[in-house]
């Protein structure tokens, strides 16, 4: 059954078996928990969300039309599930937290330990600027620089057209580089 094509196992769902849907999840559950905890920056949360964004596959699989391919189908699904759950929690959580992880090698830590303490110094910048950043302008940076997705892909994903994406990346680079020299300069 794990050979069957993703639209075939989504058809076998539909028929009542539950294996077919735990393969998709087996499948897919890196790439949604990779997701969410980009959005969310939070191990716990994005392991919450990425479960919330299966839940909510699996209630609207029904909806799915199987002549598409079925993972930007899945991801559209769980992206809308993870920016639903982020809105309804508490303000005081941080979006992005931890998202930009920068990590020394072992032995150049070992070698040098300031690079270390920099490097996570710029990450917390880094951090607290896309925080700072409009959520329409945040999230496409996201997609496109930590998730590696084309503009087509973040246009397919966000349901707005290619020329959009383009201007909210443009903009949400120049407002990031400028929070960023704030937060550098911070003395």
């Amino acid at each position: 059954m794990r050979d069957l094509s993703d639209e075939q196992l989504v058809m076998l769902v539909r028929e009542g078996c539950n294996e077919a849907f735990s393969i998709l999840v087996e499948r897919y559950q890196k790439q949604i928990f990779a997701l969410a905890y980009r959005l969310g920056g939070d191990y716990d949360e994005a392991r919450d969300m990425a479960q919330e964004s299966f839940l909510r596959v699996y209630q609207e699989l029904s909806r799915y039309d199987t002549s598409r391919r079925f993972f930007p189908w899945l991801y559209r699904v769980a992206h809308n599930t993870c920016i639903n759950m982020m809105h309804r929690r508490p303000k005081e959580t941080s979006p992005l937290d931890s998202v930009i992880d920068l990590r020394v090698d072992e032995e150049d830590r070992e070698a040098n330990p300031g690079v270390s303490y920099e490097q996570q110094e710029l990450s917390s910048s880094i951090n607290q600027a896309l925080q700072a950043l409009p959520e329409k302008y945040r999230l496409p940076l996201v997609m496109k620089y930590l998730e590696g997705m084309s503009y087509q892909q973040i246009s397919e994903q966000l349901d707005l057209p290619v020329s959009t994406i383009e201007t909210r990346l443009f903009r949400g680079r120049k407002m990031l580089k400028n929070t960023l020299a704030k937060f550098l300069h911070k003395d």
